[in-house]
């Protein structure tokens, strides 16, 4: 096939390029005809951050700062198959064609509720506006997977230069602390917590957590009270129903929580949770997104009234914990009803939630691990938690949970 042949065919884009979009677009690369459609994915940095590795990257020193960059950020031109087209670029506003929209019956003749849509269950086609470019990259099909933004030192910069200055930042940060209070007790701070632990025995640590017991109510109180007899094992404070609204340390190198205590501290950090990339989709109406700024979306992970935009990963309104275990199920939803809409069906396969797993670090040699699938209250501790954890950071075990595809391999279609 020609360049100008390829584009003549429909898109089908997918945007962000996290653990959810990666499963997205392998699949996509397996199931979809790219004869008859271009595989399009667009992100907004050039390459895929394994997240899980990043609170050791900020606070450990490390002899090799390129090297430990390296770990964490990996190229797409390894991660996507060659067919897939990626553009590098932030996406601002999704605009919807302003065609023929009306509702339709469905199969058994009932109206489908709101639904204005142009064919049988296609929707209206779009394009894509990125940030201070004048390119518009159209799409017939669309998926949001752009993840979520965060916080403190993991809001990391947009180029790879930028993200080394800033890791060699935090660890100097941390190096020079004493007094370290975390805002936040769900897995990031405690992991932050063990990690600085690490960096020293003498460091005072204080967990201040918004709850009565640390983590959220997605897992049991037995598993929760666990982590926080952990955490406190190795001398870290646990504050409990408490909070903390402004991260401003005072002159007097203290912070007032929200009940009034006072709390020594010369560095905070940040972990109340990361916030759903979704600002970008304002343009789709007060509808689209949940008060908490998360895509609403329908079992078949179809937005409502925008049956050819479909969400998956971090950015869903869906009562779970935001995992990349999860995204693999999320994928094969999407991608079978993607397919459904491109060829004029009714899309059929449905999201029915996944069951809850958490591992927790806590510094490479503790941690604590909840598995629901094995039952209610299977819990584990220390030893597994810590081989779970170490081999999850590994790149080698990234890149094979990713389908990581090397160059040599393009037997299979990858580069």
């Amino acid at each position: 096939m020609t360049a100008q042949d390829a584009k003549t065919l429909p898109n089908v884009v997918v945007v962000g390029g996290g653990p959810a979009g990666l499963a997205i677009v392998r699949r996509l690369n397996a199931k979809l005809d790219l004869l008859k459609y271009n595989l399009v994915l667009v992100t907004a940095t050039p390459y895929y951050t394994h997240l899980p590795a990043c609170i050791r990257l900020v606070v450990q020193p490390t002899s090799d700062l390129d090297a430990s960059v390296n770990s964490v950020l990996a190229p797409y031109d390894g991660l996507v198959p060659r067919r897939c087209r990626v553009v590098v670029g932030r996406v601002v506003k999704v605009e919807e064609e302003e065609d023929m929209h009306e509702e339709v019956a469905n199969e058994n003749g009932n109206g489908v509720e709101g639904e204005k849509i142009c064919g049988a269950w296609g929707g209206r086609k779009g394009v894509l506006v990125l940030d201070g470019t004048d390119e518009r990259v159209k799409y017939d099909a669309l998926v949001l997977t752009t993840g979520s933004k965060w916080e403190g030192p993991l809001a990391f910069p947009g180029s790879r230069d930028e993200v080394k200055v800033w890791v060699e930042e935090w660890r100097e940060k941390f190096e020079k602390a004493e007094d370290v209070v975390i805002v936040g007790g769900g897995a990031t701070g405690l992991e932050f917590a063990g990690e600085i632990r690490d960096l020293s025995q003498t460091k005072r640590i204080t967990v201040v957590h918004d709850q009565p017991l640390l983590l959220s109510d997605a897992y049991p109180n037995g598993f929760r009270k666990a982590v926080a007899r952990n955490v406190r094992r190795r001398d870290a404070t646990v504050a409990l129903d408490d909070s903390i609204s402004s991260d401003e340390i005072s002159e007097g190198g203290t912070i007032r929580t929200g009940k009034g205590r006072l709390l020594v501290a010369d560095l905070v950090i940040p972990c109340r949770g990361p916030r759903p990339n979704t600002d970008f989709l304002s343009a789709l109406g007060e509808d689209a997104l949940s008060a908490t700024g998360h895509v609403r979306v329908k079992p078949t992970l179809q937005m409502k009234y925008h049956p050819r935009i479909f969400a998956a990963g971090d950015v869903i309104d869906w009562d779970e914990q935001k995992q990349a275990i999860k995204y693999v199920a999320h994928a094969k939803v999407v991608v079978d009803n993607v397919i459904s809409v491109l060829k004029d069906r009714q899309p059929n396969a449905l999201y029915k939630g996944c069951y809850e797993a958490i591992v927790i670090a806590n510094g490479k040699s503790g941690g604590s691990t909840y598995y629901s699938f094995w039952g209610p209250h299977v819990q584990l501790g220390n030893l597994p938690s810590s081989i779970a954890k170490a081999r999850a950071l590994k790149g080698p075990s990234r890149n094979r949970r990713l389908g990581f595809l090397e160059r040599q391999a393009s037997r299979t279609g990858a580069r």
